[in-house]
């Protein structure tokens, strides 16, 4: 261990880069991985070293990886996306800047669209950074305007979603070429044709929710629906009826760090595991009734759903450390023991396999199998200050 750490150091004195360090991080690693900071981000594709780039980050503001790419909003508000160059390095592929700064982002998984909000603005654009498409922060009155706080992109509807408080609005932009068109007004006036449409392909389909809004902080791509937190009470909106369904009252709630899990009681049944201080909530998503609730020894920041067992991230910020619910076991969290160190993010890949835990002391960016075991690690600077992690998506 003192040679390794020796090594590390070393390495960090000479400016390289962090390879990750385990017996089965190559194996077990072939997707890319991330992690940032206010002072930029590290990532690497496959097994290789992390890369640092150059760009600091707007507060606030995650970068979205995707099958080809990574885009950022840098400190100054620019929309940056970098891509994989020869080895290990990476290349910044464009740079794009607005009239006011860049405060949320998203982008499709592929790569292909990236969305920008900026002052009362979104801009839709390609791979490239062109813009294809703007969109006015106006209702159809225009008598309110307003920006759009929260963006997500929902791979399975082929769309982007933005949420616009000022409007009492959530628009869904859908990327499908075959899209539906879309009718503003009431329901009789396109039953009737007595409506113009608008197209559906890059065109906003507009939810209106009414004001006070719910602030959406969750969305998952296997489901229809987000929610997110309206006083006391937490409210799921489901796009396909563009309306609220459900109004969760759970005090404390935290939508951002919940997750889904497929239910072992019912075919085809999903729960929700939403944590709300030091407690966890779990929904039956079909009809919205709580199943359980358990307490854990600190608050809960962050769940991840890993097969039939689910991890909780545990403590406050910084100093957090990692919990499990076994599926079929006595219904008691038990400590992790294995992930030594204090603990900030919790990522789950898409399959559901393997978890990236991303450590503050010592730093590092861990890759844990479903059980929270450690399968490697790649070192980061003893002095960076880490917020979250992610994976690149499977191309």
């Amino acid at each position: 261990m003192k040679r390794r750490s020796a090594l590390t150091a070393l390495a960090y004195a000479l400016g390289a880069s962090a390879a990750p360090v385990g017996t089965h991080a190559s194996a077990a690693s072939r997707d890319g991985v991330l992690a940032w900071g206010p002072e930029g981000c590290w990532v690497g594709a496959g097994s290789g070293a992390l890369h640092r780039l150059p760009d600091p980050l707007t507060p606030g503001v995650e970068p979205a990886p995707t099958g080809d790419g990574l885009w950022l909003v840098s400190a100054g508000g620019a929309l940056r996306c970098w891509e994989p160059g020869a080895g290990s390095s990476w290349r910044l592929r464009c740079s794009v800047e607005f009239s006011a700064p860049v405060l949320a982002l998203a982008a499709s998984r592929d790569g292909r669209w990236v969305l920008a909000a900026h002052g009362e603005q979104l801009s839709l654009c390609d791979s490239r950074g062109e813009v294809v498409m703007t969109f006015e922060g106006t209702d159809l009155t225009r008598e309110h305007r307003g920006a759009a706080t929260a963006l997500f992109a929902l791979p399975q509807r082929r769309s982007f979603v933005a949420s616009w408080p000022a409007l009492g609005e959530l628009w869904e932009i859908s990327l499908d070429p075959a899209a539906a068109p879309i009718f503003d007004g009431l329901v009789h006036d396109y039953r009737m044709a007595e409506a113009i449409p608008r197209p559906g392909y890059l065109g906003a389909r507009r939810a209106p929710l009414g004001r006070p809004m719910p602030a959406i902080s969750f969305a998952d791509a296997r489901v229809p629906w987000l929610a997110g937190v309206q006083g006391n009470e937490v409210v799921v909106v489901h796009m396909d009826v563009r309306r609220r369904i459900a109004a969760l009252r759970v005090d404390g709630a935290n939508p951002a760090g919940a997750t889904l899990r497929a239910a072992s009681r019912a075919r085809g049944a999903v729960e929700w595991w939403l944590p709300a201080g030091n407690e966890v909530h779990v929904f039956d998503t079909a009809r919205w009734v709580r199943l359980a609730a358990y307490t854990l020894p600190g608050p809960v920041r962050r769940l991840q759903a890993v097969g039939d067992d689910v991890l909780a991230l545990v403590g406050e910020r910084g100093a957090a450390s990692l919990f499990i619910l076994r599926d079929g076991q006595a219904p008691a969290w038990q400590h992790v023991g294995g992930v030594a160190g204090s603990l900030v993010a919790l990522c789950g890949d898409l399959r559901g396999l393997r978890v990236l835990a991303l450590r503050a002391d010592p730093p590092a960016l861990l890759l844990l199998d479903a059980g929270g075991g450690v399968l490697g690690s790649w070192p980061l600077p003893l002095d960076a200050d880490l917020r979250g992690a992610a994976w690149f998506p499977v191309a």
